[in-house]
């Protein structure tokens, strides 16, 4: 029996047990944890702006269906579901965020399957 691939669909022949969603896609869910340079904020008062526009461009492309902070002041700083073809497609998303070019953030990317999140908006302010 051959194992299914991070980008394939399940197979629709298969018996379906009744207690898993019918409706799961692939993606991929995106820990971001304290770097190296967590503490390093000499030269890099614009690195929130340059994370949040980051997000919001990435966003607003569908390659993040959304992202949020953690709260609880523990490792791990926020996370963030990606939507790509594979793996080297969605590392390369998560490396072009501004923390973890800078050392700020470690990005530990893990595949999942998770109910389709194609209605899921999320919403910004008008540019002026």
């Amino acid at each position: 029996m051959g194992s299914i691939g991070h980008n394939q669909e399940v197979s629709s022949n298969k018996p379906r047990t009744p207690d898993v969603p019918r409706n799961l896609k692939p993606y991929f869910l995106c820990l971001l944890k304290k770097g190296p340079r967590w503490n390093v904020t000499e030269g890099h008062e614009n690195l929130m702006p340059e994370y949040l526009a980051y997000l919001r461009r990435e966003t607003e492309a569908r390659r993040i269906i959304f992202a949020g902070p953690i709260t609880d002041d523990g490792e791990v700083i926020a996370v963030a579901v990606v939507q790509a073809p594979g793996t080297p497609e969605a590392t390369a998303i998560i490396n072009e965020n501004p923390g973890v070019k800078s050392g700020h953030f470690v990005a530990e990317l893990r595949p999942c399957y998770l109910p389709a999140l194609d209605a899921v908006q999320v919403e910004y302010p008008d540019r002026r």
